[in-house]
């Protein structure tokens, strides 16, 4: 069996596989595509797609994709076509997520983004299977092959139920697909790499029974923070639910861009941009190289002397120096000097040669919220016993994170393996093979189903009393909880719990899973309580009304929701499908 990953990241995506005798010989043994673009070299791509102007027909993706819309743009003819870009943060704390949800691309034009979404995946898939057909031609049939597509663990139930659909449109199979956690999959694969191919202080393949250790995946959109415990025989408990946000890498993107504006102006940039799309890129591809290099660590001398960081060069394209220049009628030179920077920025040619405070600035908002964020969770007393911290994901790479981390938490060790921004990716191959790894998850909600119920008197609310058709009082809106916030669930395990229909004429009852941060819920309807997603369960009317009972049963303990009904007269199972969309 071979099982194939695909990691749809916020800025970069790629995949990967290996196959079962791999596997048991070597977990880290996985093999990932390289890309490239420009000067970039990569193991991701950028998660860019170019659809051509009917809005079905995929052209391009990655650094292609990125190509084929300058030379378009630089032809004055991109405006008929569909770009997108790090569209991925969309689904980000998306509640009440539509099917029919469209997405905006770079000029504004609108598409499905159940359609983008599912033709990124299906570029993915096909190259992936492209490759093998060259490389082990007629050893892998489409039967052998299981794939895992990743999400973030702080994602809410519609976002995956969003991607594991967009996944199916794309072609996969839903008997040969699973959905990972994206810092689950990180600490997988970490869990096998040697102390030679870590950075830190930590073994963390060497942790024993009982050892604690936080797990920091900092990707380009978004910060995922979970905390394992390691278990007998190497498994994983996580003891904390998941949580973190917005705080990736586009963060120090975006106050680069913000500092550029700073210096040219808005509406010159915006123009640039637009017509000048390939130097836009290659700006922006520069940067990013200058971004994972920056160390803003003094510098030794020989005779070991500090001095200061080295300053940094950027490229600062000859197009864009001449728009500002036409436009304000001055030089670029004179309005550095005129902004509050001008002892930090020096111009040359087609240089802006910034001192590291600068650089330094573009990563404050960022590396503050997660540094915030972390103090925020070591407060908690089911936390004092974590011993380290596991930085992954590809801004986890910027040894400004690192830096940050290492300051702050000095009484806690971390480690960082080498190929931080791969980790998830090929942690995704470790977790195909083995889906049970990680023993026991947390709650991240109490859930629960919305029923009614016998009316009581000065126990229920006067607002939800109703009567059926047969004149019995009863109680709408009441929440049956099924599993609580916090509460630590066993992979696979499952609850349950008997209902009755509540209608006597009705042939099927739709059941509302409800969830909220409260621990004991009374209505559905109390404050900050949302519905997660409805089911259908068929209802047998030849059984005499007050034998038609049902056993819903739901598992919570793996990466994804699952429900079935056992109707209790007939002990016919029913595999409800969970719908979390609108």
């Amino acid at each position: 069996m071979m099982v194939a990953a695909i990691d749809f990241g916020t800025t970069y995506s790629g995949w990967a596989y290996s196959f079962r005798d791999q596997f048991i010989k070597d977990p880290t043994h996985v093999h990932a595509k390289v890309w490239s673009g420009g000067q970039l070299v990569s193991e991701k791509a950028p998660t860019t797609v170019l659809i051509e102007p009917d809005g079905k027909t995929f052209k391009a993706f990655g650094y292609e994709a990125e190509d084929v819309y300058a030379e378009l743009a630089e032809a004055g003819e991109h405006r008929k076509w569909f770009y997108f870009r790090r569209f991925k943060m969309l689904l980000m704390d998306k509640i009440g997520l539509k099917r029919g949800l469209n997405i905006e691309d770079a000029t504004g034009k609108e598409l499905s983004a159940k359609t983008v979404f599912s033709m990124v995946i299906k570029y993915l898939k096909d190259d992936l299977l492209k490759e093998c057909a060259t490389r082990i031609a007629g050893i892998v049939q489409p039967n052998d092959i299981m794939w895992v597509l990743t999400v973030p663990a702080i994602w809410n139930d519609s976002a995956k139920q969003f991607m594991r659909e967009a996944a199916m449109e794309a072609g996969l199979s839903s008997k040969q697909f699973k959905i990972a956690l994206e810092p689950e999959t990180a600490s997988l694969f970490c869990r096998h790499l040697p102390l030679n191919r870590m950075i830190g202080e930590t073994d963390i393949s060497k942790m024993t029974p009982g050892s604690t250790y936080m797990v920091l995946d900092a990707g380009g959109g978004t910060v995922d923070i979970t905390v394992h415990q390691v278990l007998e025989g190497g498994g994983l408990k996580e003891i904390h639910k998941a949580s973190g946000g917005a705080w990736g890498g586009t963060k120090v993107d975006e106050a680069y861009r913000q500092f550029l504006i700073s210096i040219v102006g808005d509406s010159v940039f915006q123009n640039f941009c637009n017509n000048h799309m390939d130097d836009y890129l290659e700006m922006t591809r520069d940067f990013e190289i200058k971004k994972r290099k920056f160390d803003p660590s003094p510098k030794r001398t020989a005779f070991g002397l500090d001095t200061e960081p080295s300053k940094t060069v950027i490229r600062f394209p000859v197009a864009l120096k001449e728009m500002f220049e036409n436009e304000s009628h001055k030089d670029i030179q004179t309005a550095i000097k005129q902004t509050t920077l001008s002892e930090q920025i020096t111009f040359s040619r087609d240089k802006l040669i910034v001192d590291a405070r600068i650089i330094k600035s573009f990563f404050e908002e960022a590396t503050r919220s997660i540094v915030d964020h972390v103090k925020m969770l070591f407060s908690k007393p089911a936390l004092s016993d974590v011993s380290t911290i596991l930085l992954v994901g590809g801004f986890s790479e910027a040894k400004m994170l690192q830096d940050a981390i290492k300051k702050e938490f000095t009484n806690r060790k971390y480690a960082v393996p080498h190929e931080a921004g791969l980790v998830v990716l090929k942690g995704a191959v470790v977790f195909g093979h083995d889906t049970g790894a990680i023993s026991e998850r947390i709650a991240k909600y109490t859930y629960g189903v919305a029923i009614t119920t016998r009316f009581i008197e000065g126990e229920h609310d006067e607002r939800y009393k109703v009567v059926d058709d047969d004149g019995n009082v009863k109680c709408n809106n009441i929440f049956s909880k099924h599993v609580q916030i916090g509460q630590s669930i066993q992979w696979n395990k499952s609850f349950q719990n008997e209902y009755h229909s509540p209608d006597s004429k009705a042939s099927n009852v739709t059941i509302r899973l409800i969830a909220t941060e409260k621990e004991n819920p009374k209505y559905v309807t109390d404050p900050g309580c949302f519905k997660v997603g409805e089911m259908s369960v068929d209802v047998d009317t030849n059984v005499p009304y007050k034998d038609r009972k049902f056993i819903v049963i739901i598992s919570f303990g793996d990466t994804e929701i699952h429900v079935k009904a056992l109707e209790k007269s007939t002990g016919r199972e029913t595999t409800c499908s969970l719908n979390c969309l609108g």
